[in-house]
């Protein structure tokens, strides 16, 4: 009879060498590993206090965006999509007048972020299928209080000690992540997004004036909030191209208010030599990529 040490000896060691065999042929598999990209970007680095905008209930619309062609994410998922928005409003007054806001004040408000396939209707680009849409709440800025004393007599803006100069409003970005959607990039590489929210008179569904900030001082806040139409201008690591360098994707409430003053209904490109060049939402487009990873197990 064998010693049973002699056994378990011998056990041990042909177990050894199958789990060290098994991880060498697992060392030497190649694994898939996500991998997160900036696709499209249009938002400048550092970004500035405040930037040119265009809002709701200002120009009448209800949804605005733009379309763009993005880079390298065939085969991936959409991400984080990231848009700047500019908030004029006050805690109490407003930007012309009286605009008190204490430090780091802040109001609730939801926006829609839509995501739509491009659709080419007679070479005019036109928004296709609805791919994605999230509606998120945000707690955004109030802008800082006016300060004529630096604003050179200025009532109206308020005062950046950073760079020194003096803002109406006051940049901010919001992200909403569309990851967990598993939603495919097109394989045309181009995306139209936009942004909605709800204003008194104007957005999809307009608030009224029964609400109670209609007739506090500082008015209600969505009111004063814009989207940025600023970042035409490339003179940074911009990533992607815009479809129409003079047009952005609007859906007027009032179509006169459009570049030529006959919009067509619903949301549609807003286009005219001119009209907004150099003026387009800053936005920036992440994508989800599987990279390919491989690994090289070592032999005995």
């Amino acid at each position: 009879m064998k010693p049973f040490t002699m056994t378990y000896s011998r056990t041990v060691s042909r177990c050894f060498s199958l789990i060290f065999g098994l991880v060498i042929v697992i060392g030497g598999m190649a694994t898939a590993r996500a991998q997160t990209q900036t696709v499209y970007n249009s938002i400048p680095k550092p970004l500035p206090p405040n930037v040119a905008s265009y809002g709701p209930e200002a120009y009448a619309f209800s949804e605005l965006g733009d379309g763009f062609n993005i880079l390298g994410a065939t085969g991936g998922t959409l991400g984080q999509v990231t848009v700047v928005l500019s908030s004029w409003g006050c805690q109490s007054g407003t930007w012309v007048s009286n605009c008190v806001t204490a430090t780091g004040a802040t109001f609730s408000q939801s926006v829609t972020l839509n995501v739509y396939a491009e659709s080419l209707q007679g070479g005019v680009p036109t928004p296709g299928i609805k791919l994605a849409s999230i509606t998120q709440t945000f707690n955004i800025p109030y802008r800082p209080s006016s300060d004529p004393a630096k604003c050179h007599g200025d009532t109206q803006t308020w005062f950046n000690k950073k760079d020194g100069n003096c803002y109406h409003g006051f940049a901010t970005p919001i992200s909403v992540n569309f990851s967990g959607m598993h939603i495919p990039i097109p394989a045309s590489n181009t995306l139209i997004v936009t942004v909605a929210y709800n204003t008194t008179h104007y957005g999809p569904v307009p608030v009224g004036e029964s609400a109670a900030c209609y007739t506090a001082s500082g008015g209600c806040p969505y009111d004063s909030l814009n989207i940025s139409t600023d970042s035409n201008d490339f003179n940074y690591q911009a990533i992607g191209t815009v479809l129409d360098l003079d047009g952005i994707f609007v859906n007027y409430t009032l179509p006169g208010n459009s570049c030529t003053g006959t919009a067509a209904p619903g949301l549609a490109l807003d286009t005219s030599s001119g009209c907004w060049t150099g003026f387009h939402p800053e936005i920036q487009v992440q994508a989800n990529t599987n990279a390919t990873h491989h690994t090289k197990g070592n032999g005995p």
